[in-house]
């Protein structure tokens, strides 16, 4: 008999058509799906054509040897390389696009020189962010294993998939094999948050609380499962936000288990891309809602919240852990940026827009609005979400990381003090070392774009 087990156990016994355990050592992981970004991209693919062309050319000699097939070659006369499965990857140009300097320029062209040849969906610049579109474009999808060339892979998550990011070298082997080697089954650290928020409080709140009780390695190497009724009734924005700050306590990832609200995402994506109907059905279907944790699984660790006691918070510079509430901060900020694959979704833009409206920003402040994806940009122009942030004078740019990788639109100069929605807040993160970041929710973001400090969002709520 199988010993309840919880979700991740039962989607990597899925992968390795075998009934696993926590702490066991996976020798070879077959993974479902792996996506690039133009940051890792081209030198993968580099190191992919250096690396891999001895070894498909032998295998293309011994099979010719063996039954008389002739592989495909080049017009150098070497064996064309060939990724494991094109369907299954992808490459998402999205860290600094549009291009903002000649090397990433050179570096999107060559993923779409090699997407081109090997029949590899490429998503063009400003279709969004990479770990929002695959979920919204139905590439990755509920059960999967999921690996990408980033960190905040953990995102896909609240789908129910095992997403975590790799290196590129790991990242170069899973291009040619479909696998990953050396895989420890995670333990799993369980967080069961029950009740209601108070108005002005949402996920973004919630990560940032348990980050601040657990500290930054407070899950180390194990999954954050999240779960209870407040998580129940959570949107995917909210999902999608919990499980991305997973890795900043140090998680392997973040998941959520997948229920009715996962597969009404689900067809809304198919809604969008009937093309995808027959495959993403069959993640719709009551077979797929077994692939969720046993009642009786076994946790490494367990933690319970109550929503309703849950304040709006900041995390302080320099860690998303350093968090406190909003209502004891009034610290000064000059630029506020509200977007990241954490933040910048439907719900992260509305609730962010019904403070703004009818204001302005403070005159001191530059507020930066960058929705997560191309799909969320034209939803939120058609339903004059933009226009609100236009009128209160922020600047709105085309969906890309933007300022939080530090790169463009809007690196941080010594001295500035950014109240961000993203992720991380370490020296030099956005810009200059010599800046401060705080992060906090749209919420509170938008708050204090108007007063040109710290505040918390609730006063904006009571009016």
């Amino acid at each position: 008999m199988v010993a309840d087990q919880t979700i991740v156990e039962k989607i990597v016994s899925r992968a390795v058509r075998r009934n696993v355990a926590a702490g066991e050592h996976i020798e070879v992981l077959p993974i479902d799906k792996l996506y690039f970004n133009e940051v890792i991209a081209p030198p993968a693919i580099i190191n992919f054509k250096d690396d891999f062309q001895s070894v498909f050319s032998e295998a293309a000699r011994n099979s010719k040897k063996k039954s008389g097939e002739i592989a495909a070659w080049d017009e150098n006369g070497k064996v064309k390389l060939r990724v494991f499965d094109p369907a299954r990857v992808c490459f998402i140009p999205d860290h600094t696009v549009p291009s903002c300097s000649v090397k990433v320029a050179q570096g999107v062209n060559l993923m779409k020189e090699f997407a081109a040849d090997q029949g590899i969906k490429m998503f063009k610049e400003g279709d969004g962010i990479e770990h929002t579109v695959v979920t919204e474009e139905g590439f990755v999808r509920p059960g999967e294993v999921v690996v990408a060339t980033d960190s905040h892979t953990d995102t896909v998550g609240a789908i129910g998939a095992l997403g975590f990011g790799i290196g590129t070298t790991e990242a170069e082997y899973a291009l040619a094999t479909g696998e990953i080697y050396d895989f420890f089954v995670p333990d799993t650290y369980k967080f069961e948050i029950t009740g209601d928020f108070s108005p002005g409080v949402s996920a973004k709140d919630l990560i940032l609380t348990i980050l601040g009780t657990v500290k930054e390695g407070g899950c180390s190497k194990k999954v954050a499962e999240y779960t209870g009724d407040t998580i129940r009734r959570m949107g995917m924005d909210g999902r999608f936000t919990m499980c991305n700050m997973s890795v900043e306590m140090s998680a392997r990832t973040g998941i959520v288990n997948p229920d009715e609200i996962t597969f009404e995402f689900v067809r809304d994506t198919i809604a969008r891309h009937p093309e995808l109907a027959d495959e993403l059905s069959s993640k719709i279907q009551p077979e797929s809602s077994k692939v969720t944790s046993d009642q009786k699984a076994s946790y490494a660790s367990k933690m319970e919240l109550e929503a309703g006691k849950i304040e709006p918070q900041v995390a302080l510079p320099h860690s998303p852990a350093n968090s406190k509430p909003a209502s004891e901060l009034d610290d000064e900020v000059n630029v506020v940026f509200i977007g990241s694959c954490t933040n910048a979704r439907h719900t992260d833009l509305i609730e962010a827009a019904r403070i703004i409206k009818g204001r302005k920003v403070h005159p001191n402040v530059n507020l930066l609005v960058i929705p997560a994806s191309r799909l969320v940009y034209n939803w939120a122009m058609g339903e004059g979400i933009l226009k609100i942030f236009a009128d209160a004078g922020a600047n709105i740019e085309s969906s890309n990381c933007g300022p939080c990788f530090g790169k463009h639109m809007g690196v941080l100069s010594p001295g500035d003090r950014c109240l961000s929605t993203s992720n991380r807040n370490y020296k030099g993160r956005m810009g200059s070392p010599e800046a401060l970041i705080y992060l906090s929710s749209p919420a509170t973001a938008a708050a204090s774009s108007i007063e040109g400090k710290i505040t918390d969002p609730r006063k904006y709520y009571a009016a």
